[in-house]
């Protein structure tokens, strides 16, 4: 089973961009100033929401997978259980490995929920640091400007 990722074309993602921003512009009254601000917290937010996604789609392809090698596994043993003795000691060892990839892909799984989680706040907390540092440049620019 392949595990593709489906992606966001540039342009989607633009877009989405797009309506976020005019959405958080829409919020504060379409005041003026603020649209540099607007789409940069937008840019963000789609972001997040794509990695997260990708990440969900990917966990969940993985289950589908491992349903698939479980009942794959399931009717496997039925079917060494009737074959000759010779030929049943050769499918016992596949069906070993099998079950060994198995159990070693289910905690890689479970890891790779939890690292998701980690990496998305951890990425959220870095991105907001950095968004207060620019939005207060800007501030700060602004403020010289206005002098």
């Amino acid at each position: 089973m392949a595990i593709s990722k489906n992606t966001t074309s540039p342009m989607q993602r633009r877009q989405m961009i797009a309506e976020a921003a005019y959405y958080r512009a829409e919020k504060r009254g379409f005041s003026g100033g603020e649209e540099f601000h607007d789409w940069l917290e937008a840019e963000a937010e789609v972001d997040r929401r794509l990695r997260r996604r990708d990440i969900e789609r990917f966990v969940e392809r993985l289950d589908e997978g491992l349903i698939i090698v479980d009942k794959q596994l399931t009717s496997l043993k039925k079917k060494a259980g009737r074959l000759a003795k010779e030929a049943r000691a050769e499918w016992q060892q596949d069906l070993e490995k099998l079950a060994k990839l198995r159990d070693t892909l289910k905690p890689k799984l479970d890891e790779i929920r939890v690292q998701g989680e980690q990496v998305g706040q951890e990425v959220r907390q870095r991105a907001e640091k950095i968004w207060d540092e620019i939005a207060e440049t800007t501030r700060r620019i602004g403020q010289k400007t206005q002098h």
